[in-house]
């Protein structure tokens, strides 16, 4: 009796958006800081100003929540990183150095075929099963459906 092949469900593109957006997780606290200084230097377009206005006194912590809960930016950042720790706090403790040390660390440039010879002593075929796992939990962390 001969296994069905599992059917890819997630596309070529959406892969690599998805592997794309993990390696960035590192960067995630200057683009957010981006996100916040960029608000900050367009003030002048704040749907929020008649609200500033109307305080008598500052309030810091106020207006640190007005600017990230109005900036559409630093909420994707935000929520990004949440769904990166998730993901990686849900994988194989072997897995997880794998992805500190090839997406995140020195190894960063290290191809998938390479990874799996070093770190995983597998073959092409099942670096990639493995990838395509290590995604797709990240799709469903993301709220990709598929």
């Amino acid at each position: 009796m001969r296994l069905a092949r599992k059917k890819q469900e997630l596309s070529r593109k959406t892969l690599a958006r998805l592997e794309e957006e993990m390696r960035m997780y590192p960067k995630i606290p200057r683009l957010k800081a981006e996100a916040l200084v960029t608000a900050e230097l367009n003030r002048d377009t704040d749907e929020n100003w008649w609200i500033k206005g109307s305080r008598k006194k500052s309030e810091p912590p106020l207006d640190e929540l007005m600017k990230k809960e109005g900036n559409k930016a630093y909420q994707y950042y935000d929520q990004l990183a949440k769904d990166i720790e998730r993901t990686v706090s849900g994988l194989s403790p072997d897995l997880q150095k794998i992805i500190h040390e090839c997406f995140w660390g020195m190894n960063n440039y290290l191809d998938w075929t390479t990874i799996g010879t070093i770190y995983l002593h597998v073959g092409v075929r099942q670096i990639y099963a493995v990838r395509y796992n290590i995604l797709e939990s990240f799709a469903i962390q993301r709220g990709i459906s598929f």
